[in-house]
């Protein structure tokens, strides 16, 4: 906060959106928005198929209404598939979260760093 030792208050809203462009434009920055990409757009596809497939199998055939083990059918075993998925999705998420959030905050130190901030 240099700008703020000087003038005794802080930069402007002028200042911080130029370093934000700044930042925005790194090759780290956009190689960090690039991963995400590609790990929450098929995951979020494959969720939404997951999800919606069950109401249109059930509602448009007869593939769920089988027996698929002591009397049960293939639809409640593919309800309850969908809580184990939700939950393994979860877990996987919040790894990948903290992931993704370790490289944003070194990308931030990097960018102060090299600000002399």
């Amino acid at each position: 906060m240099e700008s703020q030792a000087k003038t005794g208050h802080s930069p402007s809203g002028h200042d911080r959106g130029n370093k934000y462009r700044q930042l925005i434009e790194t090759e780290e920055f956009k190689e960090l928005i690039q991963r995400k990409k590609a790990f929450i757009v098929p995951v979020t596809l494959f969720f939404l198929a997951f999800y919606f497939v069950l109401p249109i199998l059930a509602a448009y055939s007869e593939v769920l209404k089988g027996e698929a083990f002591f009397h049960i059918t293939w639809a409640w075993v593919y309800a309850l598939l969908q809580f184990a998925v939700v939950w393994i999705g979860g877990i996987v998420y919040i790894k990948k979260a903290a992931k993704y959030d370790k490289m944003a905050k070194n990308i931030l130190n990097k960018y102060e760093k090299e600000l002399g901030e």
